[in-house]
């Protein structure tokens, strides 16, 4: 018998078996659910409303803190924006991920897709 036709004889039950002796298959759980999404925001905000908005859309969990209520929050904000009170500021499992982005940076850093018009099209619509 060569050893082409060895494999042929070899079941699929048999192939499929799992070692034991390899311990369990580690799984990381990557589901928008288990994010820990924080906004450093302004209540006056434009863009931390449209950040809020996006989220909102999305059923994105997410915790926001008021840096104008709140000064611990301000320090933070602005050690992570060159001295800046810049909002939204967005950590994302206690990462910094995006300052004041747009509706599609959103899109890429949360794996969605953004339906809404841009632009012309946008005004238009209302």
């Amino acid at each position: 018998m060569t050893e082409r036709s060895e494999m042929l004889e070899v079941e699929i039950g048999e192939a499929c078996e799992i070692d034991p002796s390899a311990g369990p298959i580690e799984q990381r759980d990557t589901s928008v659910a288990e994010r820990d999404v924080l906004l450093y925001i302004n209540v006056w905000c434009g863009d931390c409303r449209r950040a809020v908005r996006f989220l909102d859309e999305h059923e994105i969990g997410y915790r926001t803190i008021d840096i104008d209520q709140d000064a611990e929050a301000a320090q933070t904000v602005e050690s992570l924006n060159r001295g800046n009170r810049s909002t939204p500021t967005i950590l994302v499992n206690g990462e910094h991920v995006a300052t004041e982005p747009s509706r599609a940076q959103l899109a890429e850093i949360f794996g969605t897709v953004d339906t809404e018009p841009r632009g012309l099209l946008r005004r238009l619509s209302r």
